[in-house]
């Protein structure tokens, strides 16, 4: 019995510095990423595109509205101009922010599989779809812009797409090319944020997915070391 009983108790001792450590926080509930926690940030990102989209709509609506007022007259008046600025404006703002949670989504995915593994694949898949998305939007907002004679260097920053609307202005031509080019890629905006709503909700998924079977496979383990602790010690016979 003397040499049993220190055995037992010192694998007893060492299967409770294992519990303690299965019960701790999840790693999820102090990991962040740009300062929030994975769970937030997927909330935030899904958010997010859903507000851009909202934004797209009242921008569409508000420039329709004027191309519709600039046919019937011709050409885009001076009069008219003031009411385009700001829908244009906040379209290159909707750009950049599309850009900005395609990038926090893929480095999300990325950072959930370094510290949780990706068994399936989903995570790392999920990423590869948004990096494919992002270079798609790319090609298509700098298409539509060199279809009307204009670049992104021209709308790449709010200081930038101020002095191309200030150098528009001068000229009837200037103002409708910078219509045309807004309303068309209206249009492409709207499909593209569809299709980033689309994508976010697919990535988080993943990325949830991964973090809560992490979770379960350590509760598993927390639940099997707590059955072997409390489990009758069992003699041999002297």
């Amino acid at each position: 019995m003397r040499h049993h009983i220190p055995t037992r108790c010192a694998a007893a001792a060492f299967a409770a510095t294992l519990i303690l450590a299965a019960a701790a926080p999840p790693a999820w509930a102090v990991s962040e990423v740009a300062g929030a926690t994975f769970p937030e940030q997927v909330v935030q990102e899904v958010t997010a595109v859903e507000q851009d989209e909202q934004a797209v709509m009242q921008t569409e609506q508000q420039i329709s509205m004027l191309a519709d007022q600039a046919i019937n007259l011709g050409t885009m008046p001076l009069q008219l101009w003031g009411q385009l600025t700001a829908p244009v404006m906040q379209m290159q703002q909707i750009i950049g922010q599309a850009q900005g949670i395609s990038a926090s989504i893929q480095d999300t995915a990325a950072a959930t599989a370094q510290q949780y593994g990706d068994p399936l694949g989903s995570v790392g898949s999920a990423g590869g779809t948004l990096a494919q998305w992002t270079q798609g939007f790319n090609q298509q907002i700098s298409g539509v812009l060199h279809e009307y004679g204009l670049s992104r260097q021209q709308f790449a920053t709010s200081a930038a797409t101020e002095q191309t609307l200030q150098v528009a202005s001068r000229s009837a031509q200037g103002r409708n090319q910078i219509l045309q080019a807004s309303n068309a890629m209206n249009g492409v905006l709207a499909t593209e944020l569809s299709q980033l709503d689309t994508d976010t909700r697919t990535a988080n998924t993943a990325i949830l997915t991964d973090m809560g079977n992490r979770a379960n496979a350590r509760v598993a383990k927390q639940k099997m070391i707590g059955n072997w602790l409390t489990a009758p010690v069992k003699l041999p016979p002297y």
